[in-house]
């Protein structure tokens, strides 16, 4: 056979291990084998007896999820693995409860619910994912330009990955938080949990829409939020931001960005469920947003792709004109 035969053969057992795979997991959790397991690692027959069940179809069905990863298993024993752990309430089921009425959307033109502060919650809860990302961030900043320590405005801060992990180089740094109460607070304990509840500070308020702090920052970050927006609330967002940034400071937008070919299917299935759950949103257009960013005072930014899983996010970084 050709490689390009090959090469198509292997696809197509790519996707139909990889259909059946998400079938047996949705199963899985449907029946309480993951909840059977969350307590510590059960044999076949021990995890049958927990969930009423066949205990050989239950073993066929470990033996499955042992090849997605998502189980481990010593000898007789299960377990689920570390992965498994790090699933929340917002994305236990992995995204099958919202992509339910997928079907009804594609075939409708209605306009569906503006669901963006539940979605906001779930991408929060599901933030720690871009830290090799953020992490990227604090490389290309170049801190060493900057003259003075770093005093952050994280506008929008979810769990505050990005300000935390840019401040994290800088020992002098300060963060002020500015978002809704929850993600606020998830943002302290974040900081707290690594040593850095003495540097940081807040305010409550919508980061679409809130009155932001009265104060100059040399660093402003607009951290995964634009792509929330419109054009023209991108725009009038910008241009709020902008009052608070000093003199020869810099802000730094961080979104989802084309470019990276790895990033293809993550990107296209974040704006179907952008589009899913918010309506008036749209992913960030790079020649719009530097536009809009020279529109609100800055100089022209510059852009680099964040080359770190998930392969979706981009960095523009542009100065306040003295």
């Amino acid at each position: 056979m050709s490689a390009s035969q090959i090469n198509t053969l292997t696809l197509y057992k790519n996707i139909n291990n990889a259909s059946a795979g998400i079938a047996a997991f949705q199963s899985a959790r449907r029946l309480g084998i993951f909840d059977a397991l969350r307590d510590g690692q059960k044999t076949a027959e021990q995890v049958a007896e927990v969930i009423d069940a066949n205990p050989r179809r239950v073993a066929l069905l470990l033996d499955v999820l042992v090849g997605l990863l998502v189980v481990e298993r010593y000898q007789d024993d299960y377990a689920l693995s570390q992965m498994m752990h790090l699933l929340t309430g917002h994305d236990a089921d992995l995204g099958e409860a919202r992509f339910q009425r997928l079907d009804d959307y594609v075939k409708s033109s209605t306009a569906v619910d503006d669901l963006r502060d539940v979605y906001r919650q779930r991408i929060t809860s599901t933030q720690w994912q871009v830290s090799p990302s953020a992490m990227q961030v604090a490389k290309f900043l170049n801190l060493s330009e900057f003259e003075q320590s770093l005093n952050i405005l994280d506008v929008g801060c979810g769990t505050g990955v990005w300000s935390l992990s840019v401040a994290h180089v800088d020992p002098e740094s300060r963060i002020t938080f500015f978002d809704q109460q929850e993600p606020v607070q998830t943002a302290l304990e974040t900081a707290e949990s690594i040593g850095m509840e003495g540097r940081v500070h807040s305010h409550v308020g919508s980061p679409f829409h809130g009155e932001l702090p009265n104060e100059q920052y040399n660093l402003v970050i607009l951290g995964n939020l634009l792509h929330l927006l419109d054009a023209s609330e991108q725009q009038n967002l910008i241009t709020k931001v902008a009052q608070c940034v000093s003199p020869g400071g810099k802000l730094v937008v961080i979104d989802i960005f084309p470019g990276q070919d790895t990033g293809d299917v993550s990107r296209a299935l974040f704006a179907l469920d952008l589009e899913l759950h918010v309506p008036t949103g749209k992913l960030v257009d790079p020649i719009e947003l530097k536009a809009a960013i020279e529109n609100a005072g800055f100089d022209p930014p510059q852009y680099s792709h964040l080359n770190e899983v998930p392969h979706i996010y981009g960095i523009m970084v542009a100065e306040k004109s003295s």
